[in-house]
């Protein structure tokens, strides 16, 4: 019993890892990238956003899809790179 919850507790926190999102450094005021240049690049993809936020982590985060798949893509707030996509 006692190694079957040991498992469950194992796999509990691998889940919980592999959906971190990234962290970034807040922009200083003024330095920020524009919120539409993460958008345009995304959309220069063939990407369609389907919503638009700043994620308790800092970064830029996009809800959108692109070749039928919905994801999420990060981008970091200062310079405006992508930072991961995660399938959701």
């Amino acid at each position: 019993m006692k190694k079957i919850a040991t498992l469950t507790a194992l796999i509990a926190l691998s889940a919980t890892a592999a959906l971190a999102e990234p962290s970034c450094t807040p922009a200083a005021e003024g330095a920020a990238a524009p919120v539409w240049e993460a958008v345009k690049a995304f959309e220069e993809e063939g990407g369609v956003v389907k919503a638009f936020k700043i994620n308790g982590g800092d970064c830029y985060e996009i809800y959108g899809s692109l070749d039928g798949t919905n994801m999420e893509v990060f981008f970091d707030p200062t310079t405006g790179e992508e930072l991961e996509r995660i399938d959701a």
